[in-house]
């Protein structure tokens, strides 16, 4: 009988310290934002417009009208040099939109330079299942995501990612240099 007093005050005393370790999602979460920290990317948890929620998650049980939101992680990738004459847009993660691309709507004007957005709609396109959001503008690209993804395949996913990122703030300076080469063929 004193060996199960014995345990029960052992696991009263020691129950809340193990509790309050992390988890193995924590873990995976935090050994995926470290490695976008190594890679310059820097992690931000945020909320996105749930755009795809059912009419039951639009409206409280006393009948108010709400907003139903999804918590992700907002990864941005700074550009080095700004480009300020390269468009500038934000795309929302919605099942039925079809424009500019499958399961992506415009959350910003409409880009309207064809060569340019072939080049983005490409990298769009390898973004993560998960991934509810993606924009650029004059300093950096960003993507929002769910970080939805196995251990094993943790680290790798960051880290393509990273390189989506990268070809998007690519694209986006050759759009800057493109625009001011034109603005200064104009000028002359």
């Amino acid at each position: 009988m004193s060996w199960i007093v014995i345990v029960l005050v052992l696991l009263a005393a020691f129950g809340p310290i193990l509790w309050l370790l992390p988890s193995r999602t924590d873990r995976r979460l935090a050994a995926m934002r470290a490695r976008a920290r190594a890679r310059g990317i820097h992690v931000e948890i945020t909320r996105l417009p749930d755009l795809d929620a059912d009419a039951t998650a639009r409206v409280t049980a006393g009948g108010k009208r709400v907003e139903p939101t999804i918590s992700c992680a907002a990864y941005h990738l700074a550009m080095h040099r700004e480009a300020r004459a390269a468009p500038q847009w934000k795309l929302l993660r919605r099942r039925d939109a079809t424009d500019p691309l499958d399961g992506w709507q415009w959350d910003s004007p409409r880009v309207e330079d064809a060569n340019y957005w072939q080049e983005v709609a490409a990298v769009v396109r390898e973004l993560p299942a998960d991934a509810l959001a993606c924009a650029a503008d004059a300093r950096e690209t960003i993507c929002w995501w769910r970080e939805r993804v196995a251990a094993e395949h943790a680290e790798s996913s960051v880290d393509r990612l990273a390189d989506l990122l990268n070809k998007l703030g690519e694209i986006q300076k050759l759009a800057h240099e493109r625009a001011t080469a034109a603005a200064e063929d104009e000028e002359r």
